[in-house]
């Protein structure tokens, strides 16, 4: 007899189980008959994890992967009988397991417990980024959150955000690209600003990591090129929202910035400051058009704020450097960008850099001085 016992009910289930001649198949029935449900068809698989270069990641991630990620595909007969105590001997029947097939995997079922057996999300997260060390880690990153998303675990913004950072100090750019193509499932959506920053900042600091070299200098230009592409894309920018300062990062003065950077270095290397396709000049417009949305304010108390700002305005200052000799300085737009710069600008990033520096010596991180230090050096900057 061929049947899939995590699809009967208890007394069914009890009496076949009591015919110690019968094997445990997993099989999803065409019909409903007595003790049968079946109320929706078993095909979606479970996220898959490769081996990493540490055990325990490979055994947290297993532990997600068999205590919260098959239990939420599971029909509610089946979690019935994971989860519930008084069917636990129904699934510790060594002769007769119950299995259920996901996808083109069959799983053992095993009794879980919801509070002993299933791991806090927030602090597995940070676990997981923590032990994250080599590119094969990351990779797996993008599946771990597929799995948190199908189960109903919560992402936030700010976790994204330190997910985008980590992957992207440690030259994994190529993963969150991939992590953001397939929005649907990982859920990270360039429409949070702050995960949109950590992308950009992640794209231009791939210059820095490759030594500032021509070949390096040129990948981060197409990073931040493909990451502007991904901002037109409905899936990550509703239209209902785009135009605005709180759901489209176009609006924002500092991403444009970003953009800025990438087209007049790439002009400035490659088209020896010509400006051949007319893109730099379309940047800095569409900079100084969103120019009245720039957050320039800081707050002298402390670092964080000033460290940010670095962060955030490094990459347009030395963007605005290289594109106004691309445009032509002696031109009305060039004139214009010369006055932002110098008047708006350098002020703010001096102040910044001020404050910062007399806070050095003191634990934390200060990427956005490392930021300005090194993308200082990739030449050429007119000064």
């Amino acid at each position: 007899v061929m049947f899939d016992k995590t699809l009967y009910c208890r007394p069914c289930l009890q009496r076949l189980l009591s015919r110690r001649s019968t094997r445990t198949f997993t099989s999803t029935p065409a019909r409903r008959k007595h003790g049968i449900y079946h109320n929706r068809a078993i095909s979606s698989a479970v996220p898959t994890f490769q081996p990493t270069s540490s055990a325990a990641l490979d055994a947290l991630l297993s532990t997600f992967r068999t205590n919260i990620f098959l239990p939420a595909q599971l029909l509610s007969l089946q979690r019935n009988l994971i989860y519930k105590h008084k069917n636990h001997r129904l699934l510790t029947n060594t002769e007769e397991p119950a299995t259920v097939k996901l996808g083109s995997e069959v799983h053992q079922l095993h009794p879980l417990h919801h509070l002993k057996d299933e791991p806090n999300t927030r602090k597995s997260l940070a676990e997981v980024l923590r032990l994250c060390k080599e590119g094969r880690d990351w990779v797996n990153v993008i599946p771990f959150l597929e799995g948190l998303k199908k189960s109903g675990r919560v992402v936030k913004g700010w976790q994204f955000g330190k997910i985008v950072r980590k992957m992207s100090e440690a030259g994994c750019q190529g993963v969150v690209m991939e992590m953001l193509r397939q929005v649907e499932k990982t859920g990270c959506t360039l429409g949070d600003v702050g995960v949109c920053r950590e992308v950009m900042w992640g794209a231009v600091s791939r210059a820095v990591q490759k030594e500032r070299s021509e070949e390096g200098v040129k990948e981060a230009a197409r990073l931040v090129e493909a990451v502007w592409d991904m901002l037109s894309e409905e899936r990550h920018v509703e239209r209902k929202t785009r135009g605005t300062m709180e759901g489209d990062p176009k609006m924002r003065a500092d991403v444009v910035g970003c953009l800025l950077w990438g087209r007049a270095v790439k002009s400035t290397i490659s088209s020896e400051g010509k400006d051949e396709d007319g893109k730099v000049r379309r940047a800095v417009e569409m900079l100084l058009a969103v120019w009245k949305n720039a957050e320039l304010g800081i707050e002298e108390e402390g670092w964080y704020d000033a460290n940010e700002k670095l962060m955030m305005w490094t990459p347009a200052w030395q963007g605005m450097r290289m594109a106004r000799k691309v445009v032509g300085e002696n031109t009305p737009l060039g004139r214009e960008l010369e006055s932002t710069l110098t008047v708006d600008l350098e002020p703010l990033l001096k102040k910044a850099k001020e404050v910062v520096s007399r806070h050095v010596s003191e634990e934390g991180s200060r990427r956005g001085l490392l930021m300005f230090e090194e993308l200082s050096k990739i030449p050429p900057s007119s000064t």
